[in-house]
């Protein structure tokens, strides 16, 4: 298992574990993991596979939690919490039931959703979540070229 809790900023809190999950140590994380995705409706539970580049797929939970409110006008602090393990082992957690059925494991089943560690070490092309060109590739300027993504690079 692996736990990751953020802000609503993006900023991180705590993280633990992260067995051969990628964690980038600067930046953000990527903007496509269900962590992002739970401010929009706190207090439920969103289940979702994702894969890495490298093929790698986890089943990922997350939620908000609330945390103290200082005054009455003050908003209370929300963060969310991401906890995640292999998708091999979606049989053996509840939540592993809210997937589509499919064989877990098998990279290519369309039921999981590509992420990348973090932006600026993300090579995944045409992704519309980008913030960040990514420090390995340069950039694809290119005036008379429309991509998907702000940032285009070349391959």
């Amino acid at each position: 298992f692996f736990m990751l809790e953020v802000d609503n900023a993006g900023n991180r809190f705590r993280k633990a574990g992260s067995q051969g999950y990628p964690q980038s140590r600067f930046g953000g994380g990527c903007p496509k993991l269900p962590i992002h995705a739970a401010f929009s409706q706190p207090g439920q539970i969103l289940v979702e596979a994702v894969e890495m580049p490298d093929g790698a797929e986890f089943l990922c939970i997350a939620r908000t939690l609330e945390g103290p409110q200082g005054a009455f006008s003050e908003r209370p602090r929300r963060t969310a919490l991401l906890l995640g393990c292999d998708i091999g082992f979606r049989d053996e957690i509840v939540y592993g039931a809210a997937l589509p059925a499919g064989s877990p494991g098998k990279p290519g089943q369309g039921f999981a959703t590509p992420v990348g560690p973090a932006c600026r070490l993300c090579e995944r092309a045409g992704c519309l979540a980008r913030a960040e060109p990514p420090v390995t590739r340069p950039l694809g300027l290119d005036e008379m070229v429309t991509g998907l993504s702000a940032f285009d690079f070349q391959g």
